[in-house]
């Protein structure tokens, strides 16, 4: 051993000094660390953590060296070796088949995303019961990216896996360990260790809106990681928006606040706390909660519904963008939908017109408003005229009273008039109509949802600027926020 070592330290010296000025140059320190260092650096590795005890798989994530993999599989001696590579690391492959010498029965490849842990999470997972489930089994997370070794974590953890991962004193002008420096690292229990690799997972599936499952692991994480409250305060967040997600609104705010509590402590502490860049936005999103809680909490105190039905309406769409996101366009329709309705509801309630039952005297002599209603009637397609005015009013014939009447948010441009507002309208929301969510068993496909939300933003813009509300930054602060 003493000899390797010698001859290593002397090699190391002339790799060290080597010139890195230009490509070429640098190709060949990579070519001498290859040819002369690496296979000390192997044999040292083999001799001080070869196992006794056979190994009957090994999986391994493949970054941008390949060095870290070739000392695993050396010292461990697995049956079966599954490597886990990204497009960019596939050609580092070579090396790690050379310096093995593994046989073609021994390994497999699989290409995975570095930024998708669930994949890699199920290819682990399959690669298992193929193996039929063997009890010695390591998982190697050294190498890839930090959503890599969290899905390595979270699968060998699962398999009962032994976690291990190889590390040194790394130079970082040569982006390399030192020579002979690394190390072997068992790691027993993954949540005291991997605490910011579970973290990325559950920062995965919060950012792909899956509050639900991010808010468990980071109670668990709060259980389990001490020293820090921010997994408390994340599982705070992720609570929050699951509630206010289904509009559960008193649940929203009462663990929004519990989290913004949180934030106004441990930033005095640490302003590198993780939530504290946002809590700017925390705050504004409690005011919209308090907002619509009220509005919650007196249904039928309709002056209050209609003073902030700016804030449904911002609510509204943007769950519909959630469930836009997710591809679930019946659902989105259905939000956008509503939307709209406000938008009619709103409107008409500013004449003293409730749309559950309505007053048309206030709006003048009801006789004179059925014909000026069905003077528009008559001139869209397939709509018929009315014999007398609704006992209740819906959508479609809300906005046809709103443009009967001569309402600013009817009122056309020079490209586009009032009819013809009327039957772009009356198409889509016809359209809706006749999807499974509503009345009939059509399904709104990404087009039809598309056509229809452009309907509905036309509306909300309209109505925003007639009654100069800052639409933008209304919505905005009601986005729901995407952790880093």
């Amino acid at each position: 051993m003493q000899n390797i070592i010698e001859e290593m330290q002397k090699r190391s010296k002339v790799w060290e000094s080597m010139d890195r000025s230009s490509e070429e140059s640098r190709r060949e320190t990579e070519d001498y660390y290859k040819d002369y260092i690496m296979p000390l650096v192997k044999e040292k590795f083999v001799r001080l953590y070869s196992q006794p005890d056979s190994c009957d798989g090994l999986i391994l994530t493949l970054g941008t060296s390949y060095e870290p993999l070739v000392l695993s599989i050396s010292a461990l001696n697995p049956e079966k070796v599954l490597i886990l590579f990204t497009e960019e690391t596939r050609k580092l492959l070579d090396n790690v088949i050379e310096f093995t010498q593994l046989r073609p029965s021994q390994y497999t490849f699989a290409e995975i995303d570095s930024e998708n842990p669930l994949k890699l999470y199920q290819t682990i997972k399959t690669a298992y019961e193929e193996w039929k489930r063997p009890k010695n089994i390591y998982v190697d997370f050294t190498g890839g990216t930090k959503s890599m070794a969290a899905g390595c974590a979270m699968a060998g953890h699962a398999i009962g896996a032994q976690l291990i991962y190889v590390a040194g004193d790394y130079i970082p002008t040569l982006r390399k360990p030192r020579p002979g420096s690394e190390k072997l690292y068992f790691i027993d229990n993954p949540y005291t260790v991997f605490g910011d690799l579970e973290r990325a997972q559950a920062i995965y599936l919060f950012n792909n809106m899956d509050y639900t499952s991010a808010g468990i692991i980071f109670m668990e994480l709060d259980q389990k990681v001490p020293g820090t409250r921010q997994y408390e305060a994340l599982s705070y967040l992720a609570s929050a928006y699951n509630a206010w997600d289904s509009l559960n609104i008193k649940n929203a705010r009462a663990d929004l606040q519990a989290c913004y509590d949180i934030i106004l402590r441990e930033k005095k502490l640490d302003m590198r706390f993780i939530l504290a860049p946002y809590e700017d936005k925390i705050k504004v999103q409690l005011k919209c909660l308090e907002k619509l809680e009220a509005i919650h909490n007196q249904p039928s105190e309709k002056e209050t519904v209609f003073n902030n039905v700016y804030y449904v309406i911002g609510n509204l769409y943007n769950n519909a963008l959630r469930r836009e996101k997710q591809e679930k366009y019946e659902m989105a329709s259905l939000l956008l939908y509503r939307a709209l309705e406000m938008v009619e509801q709103k409107c008409l309630w500013d004449y003293g017109i409730s749309t559950e039952k309505p007053d048309y005297t206030k709006l003048g002599t009801p006789e004179a408003l059925r014909l000026k209603i069905n003077e528009i009637r008559k001139k869209i397609r397939g709509y018929g005229l009315i014999a007398e005015l609704p006992h209740t009013i819906g959508l479609m014939a809300g906005f046809v009273t709103l443009a009967a009447i001569d309402d600013d948010i009817m009122k056309g441009d020079k490209s586009v008039d009032k009819l013809k507002l009327l039957e772009n309208l009356k198409k889509n929301v016809d359209v809706r109509n006749n999807s499974i969510f509503a009345h009939g068993f059509e399904f709104i496909d990404k087009k039809r949802y598309a056509e229809f939300k452009n309907v509905v933003e036309e509306f909300i813009n309209r109505l925003f600027d007639k009654y100069k509300v800052d639409k933008d930054g209304l919505f905005s602060a009601m986005e729901f926020i995407e952790l880093k």
